[in-house]
Parts: C-alpha cells; sequence; structure tokens
C-alpha cells in the first residue's frame, strides 16, 4: 500500500512519497540506472531520461515513470483542457511490468491499464460517473450500458450513497441503515458464486469466478474477473446515512496477473474520503493547535519608601496599670 495522500489544489491526490521517489529517480538515473518506461504512445518531455527498466533494482519495485494516455467522452470526442492531464506518472510499480501497463487519465480520474489500449468516459445513470479501458480493437466500445458477459476491460464507476446506483454498487458487501437500502430496494445478497472478503473495513475485494455473472463488469465469460469496492467508514456519516463518495473498478484481462495491480493502484490512488459531503450538526470546541503562551499572574510591584521617611520604630504596647483604693 501506499502512504497516506495529500490533497493536491487540482483535486488529484499525491502521496507523500512522490517528492522522495522523484529524489530517488533522479539519483538513480544519475548513477546509470533508467527508471523510465518506455512507451510508443506516449513520449516523455525531452528532458526526463528515457529508457527501460530491464535491470530491477531495490528487488524489482522502484519509482518508474510511466506514461499517461488522454482519455475521450463517451463520444470519442476530445476532453479539451479541462483538468489535470500530466505525461508521466512515477509509481512504486515492479519493474517486470515495465512496457505492460500505462495509466489512462481524464482530467479527474486516473486508471492504470495495459499498454496501448483506448480510454473513455462511460455514461453512468442515476448521478454517477464512469471510465473505461478498453481494446481499440473492439468494434463497439463498452461505454453505454452495463457490458456484456466476458467483455474485456477495466471499468472503474465513481457515486455517492446519495443516489440509488451508489447504495446498490455498496450495499451487498457493507451494512448501511434499513431505510437506505429499503429505498434501493437492495436485499443485501451477493449473487451466487461471487466471492468477496474484506481486507479492510473500508475496502471490499470481489472475485466472479468463470462463468458466474456477479457485480463486475465483464463477469460471466471464460476467465475470471475481479474487482474493488470503496466505501469509507465515516462515522457518523455512514449510520446516519449520510451521502458519502464511493468508487468500484473490475478488472476483466486477458493478461490476469496484471489486475492485482491494476486494483492496488485504484484502492489507494481513488479513495475518496475527502469527496464526503458529510457535515457534523455539531461542532467541537476550538482547540488551538499550538498551547498558547502561559502569561504570569499580575503582580503589584511595591511602591519605593520616599528618600526622606524616616522608619517608624516598633510599636510598643504599654504596660496596663492596676487601679488600687486609697486608703482611709
Amino acid at each position: 500500500m501506499y502512504p497516506p495522500a495529500v490533497p493536491s489544489p487540482s483535486g488529484i491526490r499525491w502521496s507523500r512519497s512522490v517528492v522522495t521517489l522523484v529524489a530517488v529517480a533522479v539519483a538513480l538515473s544519475g548513477c546509470g540506472s533508467s527508471l523510465f518506461a518506455a512507451s510508443s504512445t506516449t513520449t516523455p518531455p525531452s528532458n526526463v531520461p528515457t529508457g527501460t527498466a530491464s535491470t530491477a533494482p531495490l528487488n524489482g519495485e522502484v519509482a518508474v515513470a510511466f506514461p499517461v494516455v488522454t482519455c475521450t467522452t463517451s463520444t470519442g470526442a476530445s476532453l479539451g483542457s479541462q483538468g489535470w492531464k500530466p505525461s508521466i506518472l512515477l509509481a512504486p510499480i515492479p519493474t517486470t511490468l515495465v512496457d505492460k501497463v500505462e495509466f489512462y487519465s481524464d482530467g479527474t480520474h486516473i486508471l492504470l491499464g495495459p499498454t496501448g489500449w483506448s480510454c473513455a468516459q462511460t455514461q453512468v445513470t442515476g448521478g454517477g460517473t464512469g471510465l473505461v479501458v478498453y481494446p481499440p480493437t473492439l468494434p463497439i466500445p463498452p461505454v453505454d450500458g452495463a457490458p456484456g458477459p466476458g467483455t474485456q476491460g477495466v471499468f472503474a464507476t465513481f457515486d455517492t450513497t446519495g443516489h440509488v446506483q451508489g447504495i446498490l454498487l455498496v450495499c451487498p458487501f457493507f451494512t448501511l441503515p434499513t431505510w437506505q437500502t429499503q429505498e434501493a430496494k437492495c436485499t443485501g445478497f451477493k449473487p451466487n458464486g461471487e466471492q468477496s472478503s474484506m481486507p479492510t473495513p473500508d475496502l471490499a475485494s470481489v472475485t466472479d469466478p468463470a462463468g458466474i455473472v456477479g457485480s463486475l463488469e465483464g463477469s460471466g465469460g471464460v476467465g475470471p474477473v475481479t474487482g474493488t469496492v470503496i466505501f469509507p467508514q465515516v462515522e457518523p456519516a455512514v449510520a446516519n446515512g449520510s451521502s458519502v463518495s464511493v468508487a468500484e473498478e473490475s478488472c476483466s484481462l486477458p493478461d490476469a496477473s496484471l489486475c492485482p495491480t491494476v486494483l492496488s493502484d485504484f484502492d489507494v490512488r481513488e479513495f475518496p474520503v475527502p469527496a464526503s459531503t458529510y457535515q457534523p450538526s455539531y461542532q467541537p470546541p476550538y482547540r488551538p493547535s499550538v498551547p498558547p503562551t502561559t502569561t504570569p499572574a499580575a503582580t503589584t510591584a511595591p511602591i519605593p519608601a520616599s528618600p526622606t521617611t524616616v522608619a517608624a520604630a516598633p510599636a510598643t504596647t504599654a504596660p496596663t496599670t492596676t487601679a488600687s483604693t486609697k486608703p482611709n
């Protein structure tokens, strides 16, 4: 897993290790070790050293600079200049995958997929958004509606539990308030034969074996389809049924050995906690992060004696005289 992510002004989260990874890449490239993946689809900037990582330093896992391919709209039109579209991204991906995978971006989301494929936004009903990486040889891109059994691709869906489709995305794997499941008409049962586990309370790992039509896009074909469903357990938002951002990715590839890396990158890169719309009604009292400076108690300075003042003699008590009776 990557280190925690830091939101950037553009909305794309960078891990705290990116700066370190850049330093490592520069240092090793200066020593003659190349960390940049070659690609025939995207040319890195001229000031970036290129090559192949045929020698695997650090036991095969280093910061490799992978090219980024720009996606299109669902109709194949250009997305223009909207969003953030880098030409390369550094990622701690095994160097054995150099020339096998690259990144795809629509300016908002980034997916990892096989090299040389196509990418497009998908039409998702109910308020969500989607992105798919698919083989360029497909006669009809799988951008509209649910793909058929055995369709190859990397499919991603982004939604919230404020939408019915967002609830249906997570309810087979996570616990939601009863009124939410009733609103979405979700039974909470997974399709027969579908397998799932919970690596963390926020993450469901899903597998649809060959021939099983399950929750994942492309399932039901001759090969297995694996996927991940992310539902951040932000409390008390989840218990109250407040809208929380959720995400799902399915990996249906001819080379299934790529899927663990594809899904792992998605789990970290797209974890949508910062997008939660929950606002607590109770605001805790303000506590400054830096303790306030302690001010010593005020004291009254003594009034200096006048130079002409003579100190008074100590007070003494006069002796008591006992009254006596005069003799006759």
